[in-house]
């Protein structure tokens, strides 16, 4: 299945399924784990914040505590991955 990056809002994990989460359409579910969907995506344009989150870095509005505000919806931050993210978020320059 090929979906655009730019399509995508957000995915989400539910046991073994990836829930990907559109813009403007209804979510699609497929079975695949995290490590696979994590080794398919590019690093510089996704990264993962919480067991059951990976996000795309250019759709993250803002950032309070420990939760990415996404415009849309709001995603946690999990604490194993904080440190990974806050270092990105800083180089980046949000």
């Amino acid at each position: 299945m090929k979906i655009a990056h730019s399509e995508i809002n957000y995915f989400e994990t539910l046991d073994d399924y990836i829930k990907i989460h559109l813009l403007g359409k209804k979510p699609i579910l497929t079975l695949m784990s995290m490590k696979t969907l994590q080794s398919k995506l590019p690093s510089e344009k996704f990264i993962r914040v919480h067991r059951s989150f990976v996000v795309p870095i250019h759709k993250i509005q803002s950032v309070r505590g420990k939760m990415i505000d996404l415009g849309f919806s709001e995603i946690p931050i999990g604490k194993s991955y904080e440190a990974d993210f806050f270092k990105m978020y800083l180089k980046e320059g949000y």
